[in-house]
């Protein structure tokens, strides 16, 4: 029923002018905040306990840890230590992170704004059994007492790192106060404000011994100076991360009133303030303004004369799904809601937000999260329209004319229009984004090869893999933000279930999936919302839809949509994401009344929407960029695409065809 299998003669018309063959150029990545959490009391962290359990931890600023279970949709109490903390402004539980041996010792440490003085408390806690399940507030063993001038610039963020085999847990300061450092601590090496501190928590669990030990390596050990300082020269580093790869320490510090910056933090480095913000000389000490004496940003952001305020910190993305590309930093600016990217030596702006960006986070997979003060944790996923070819999220108008072997595409993103010679009568085309662009690639399966050009380079591949007789399913099922290659195989006598052959674009290893049964029809989607997709089918005598879902491997079977033995009046298969809620959605297409029927992933109500008519062909996208799929079809009769915008409902339409040529993307009877 879905996906790429054409025994219908489209006769269509084609009305367009002149043709264009002119190269393409990808537009920025595009990324949109899928639901994860909401309703929490101001949280100021998302982390995880990197001890294989895949759950996330939620830091509230009035002192409560929540914690969530993989496939959760709602969080509990971890711990509540609310008695302990000054809540207000810049002062709260401000922030979490767990020993790297937390799966078998159990502790796990906290910088909070303690209730009475003000002090920063950095301590250590411990779960209440082996489970790890719960936190027990009778453990708390204080390490660091930390005087605080002023209410504000209290930094926040503590984070462990192995250093030459040691568990050393690293600490963010921020300069005490006020405006322009008054009291000068900063740049006092005596003082711990103002600083990076390293030390070695003890967790031997004998509390006789000292709470610490300094590494002997801190530049100040042995010398004048605090020992436990790692670097100096800090104005308020609110949010930072450690590069998961690479072991860098990424420094978000938020500036005076002009310049936001991103340092990266290197032991005995002086970074400057109050002598410079950014790179600017702030003429608080105008002597010594030396750029020679200072390390200087990676890069900064001014916020003179914008509504930009404040610089949130964010994480170098390492994760397996594709968000953004690899190696990429994601920071935000509290103020605006605004989300960055740092990618080949620029800056560019990701997406404009409502939030007020209180922090980032990172889960074990390496997948990027959103905090938002006002009680929400959003999720980081990538936009992929279907038939994507200019790459700016909105699906694009394309045929392919088996007669020639050319591809017609309107762009949507400034309706040029273009034309690709690639491929010959009897291909079947089958464009996805095979290099994890963001923008579709043109490519075609032909007697069990696949022949593809990549967008980001115009180069041309060919890949063996499946039987001519097998339907292609190219598609993310790993996650990693690129089509893998895939095929869907019916059985045979002697061979009688029904399989996905997929070639795992992540690490070039083959999957099969298989049903048990012969001669379903492949409805490939991400039902689960995890970023991959799952291998589905429809079966074509009960209307069920048998579902295996990548995150666990467990099997969904729902029953939805009409099969007769008489294909005028079995249902044609459109599933997509029509309520934008990241999760695919159930939907089918009843030729015989026109009628669309939807399934919503996210509160499994259905909807019926009157749009086509018999003879139509579905072809579901994203045509309006909104991240919802948009009801569509092509009318063969007169070569016009009509659609519905999900943004707003209005009805379009468009003429874009020829006779003979097949529309992309097209769903098409068995």
């Amino acid at each position: 029923m879905r996906y790429f299998k054409y025994s219908i003669i489209l006769a269509i018309v084609f009305a367009i002018g002149s043709l264009s063959s002119a190269a393409q150029t990808a537009s920025p990545v595009k990324i949109r905040l899928a639901p994860y959490l909401s309703g929490l009391s101001s949280p100021l962290l998302a982390t995880n306990a990197k001890d294989g359990t895949k759950r996330v931890f939620v830091v509230q600023q009035g002192g409560i840890i929540k914690v969530v279970l993989p496939g959760a949709t709602t969080a509990t109490d971890f711990m509540d230590i609310t008695s302990r903390i000054l809540s207000g402004g810049e002062r709260g539980l401000l922030g979490l992170t767990f020993h790297p041996q937390f799966a078998t010792n159990g502790y796990f440490f906290v910088n909070y704004t303690r209730t009475g003085d003000g002090a920063t408390i950095i301590a250590r806690y411990k779960t209440t059994s082996s489970a790890n399940t719960l936190g027990d507030p009778a453990s708390e063993r204080i390490l660091l007492t930390i005087a605080q001038p002023f209410a504000n610039h209290n930094g926040g963020m503590i984070e462990f790192r192995t250093d030459n085999g040691v568990h050393n847990l690293y600490i963010g300061m921020g300069d005490g106060g006020s405006g322009n450092d008054p009291g000068n601590r900063a740049q006092n090496v005596n003082e711990l404000l103002g600083k990076y501190l390293r030390i070695t928590p003890d967790v031997s669990g004998n509390n006789t011994l000292p709470a610490y030990t300094n590494p002997a390596d801190n530049p100040y050990v042995n010398v004048n100076g605090a020992d436990e300082i790692f670097a100096i020269g800090m104005r308020n580093p609110f949010r930072w991360s450690f590069d998961r790869l690479t072991k860098e320490l990424w420094a978000g510090d938020v500036g005076q009133n002009a310049v936001e910056e991103v340092d990266i933090i290197n032991r005995g480095g002086n970074y400057g303030w109050r002598v410079y913000e950014g790179n600017q000389c702030t003429n608080n000490d105008p002597a010594l303004c030396i750029p020679a004496n200072y390390v200087a940003p990676v890069f900064q952001y001014n916020n003179v004369g914008s509504p930009r305020c404040s610089i949130t910190g964010g994480y170098v993305y390492r994760g397996e799904k594709g968000a953004v590309p690899p190696g990429a930093y994601i920071y935000g600016d509290y103020c605006t809601g605004e989300i960055f990217i740092w990618n080949n030596q620029q800056q560019a702006l990701l997406l404009d937000t409502p939030r007020n960006i209180s922090s980032f986070g990172e889960d074990e997979d390496g997948e990027l999260y959103v905090v938002g003060l006002g009680g929400t944790v959003e999720r980081i996923v990538r936009i992929d329209a279907p038939s994507d070819f200019d790459g700016d999220a909105k699906s694009d108008f394309s045929v392919f004319r088996p007669s020639n072997g050319v591809w017609y595409i309107l762009n949507s993103f400034d309706n040029s229009f273009r034309a690709r010679q690639f491929g010959q009568s009897g291909d079947v085309p089958a464009p996805a984004d095979y290099d994890g662009d963001n923008v579709t690639d043109i490519a075609v399966f032909r007697s069990g090869i696949w022949y593809y050009i990549r967008s980001s380079d115009n180069t041309f591949r060919g890949v063996q893999w499946g039987q001519a007789a097998d339907t292609p399913v190219a598609s993310d099922y790993d996650g990693d933000g690129k089509a893998d290659i895939a095929v869907y195989r019916y059985g045979s006598n002697s061979n009688p279930g029904d399989n996905y052959y997929i070639l795992n674009s992540s690490n070039g290893a083959a999957s099969i999936v298989s049903f048990a049964q012969c001669c379903y029809s492949p409805v490939p989607g991400d039902y689960d919302g995890d970023g991959k997709t799952d291998a589905a089918v429809w079966v074509f005598g009960s209307g069920n839809w048998r579902i295996i879902n990548s995150g666990n491997g467990s099997t969904s079977i729902v029953q939805f949509g009409v099969f007769a033995n008489n294909p005028n009046g079995s249902d044609i298969t459109t599933q997509g994401d029509y309520d934008g809620d990241g999760k695919t959605d159930i939907a089918v297409f009843r030729p015989s009344t026109g009628v669309w029927y939807i399934r919503q992933s996210s509160n499994t109500t259905i909807r019926a929407v009157q749009f086509g008519t018999s003879g139509d062909v579905p072809v579901v996208g994203d045509y309006d960029g909104d991240e919802r799929s948009d009801i569509a079809v092509f009318r063969p009769s007169s070569g016009i695409w009509y659609f519905i915008r999900s943004g707003d409902a209005t009805v379009g339409g468009i003429q874009f065809g020829q006779n003979g040529d097949l529309p992309i993307p097209a769903y098409d009877y068995e």
